[in-house]
C-alpha cells in the first residue's frame, strides 16, 4: 500500500474560507490543495454530508501550515448576521435564496489539526 504524501491541516464547510485558506498557504509557498472543493461546488447541499472540504499540505511544511492556521484558530470565529432581524423573513429570505440555487451559510465551523502547534500555543496561553 502506497502512503499518501500529504497531510490534513483542516477541514472546512466553506467554499470562500477554502478559497481565502489556499490563497493564504499559496502567500507562504506552502503546497496545498482542497480534497472535495469540486464536490463542494457541484453539489453544495452535500457539503456537510460529504465531511467537508479536506485541506492537505505537503509534509515538509506542515509544521509551518500549522502553526499559521494556530494563528488563525486564536482569533475569534466571525458570527454570520442575519438578513434582516425580523426572524420570520430571515427564514423566508433564506428559503427564497435556496430556491433560486444560492448556497446558505453553513453553521459548522472549520477543524484545524494543530498538532504540537495547539499544545505549544496552549502552553503560552496558560
Amino acid at each position: 500500500m502506497v502512503e499518501d504524501a500529504f497531510e490534513t491541516v483542516a477541514i472546512v464547510y466553506s467554499q470562500p474560507e477554502t478559497v481565502v485558506m489556499l490563497a493564504m498557504f499559496a502567500q507562504y509557498d506552502i503546497p496545498a490543495y482542497a480534497m472535495g472543493f469540486d464536490h463542494a461546488r457541484a453539489a453544495w447541499p452535500m457539503l456537510l454530508a460529504l465531511g467537508g472540504i479536506v485541506i492537505r499540505v505537503h509534509p515538509a511544511v506542515a509544521d509551518e501550515a500549522r502553526a499559521l492556521l494556530a494563528e488563525v484558530a486564536q482569533r475569534p470565529a466571525v458570527i454570520r448576521p442575519r438578513f434582516v432581524i425580523n426572524p420570520v423573513l430571515h427564514i423566508a429570505f433564506g428559503i427564497l435564496a435556496m430556491l433560486l440555487a444560492a448556497p446558505p451559510p453553513t453553521r459548522a465551523t472549520a477543524t484545524y489539526f494543530l498538532g504540537k502547534a495547539r499544545r505549544a500555543g496552549d502552553k503560552s496561553q496558560g
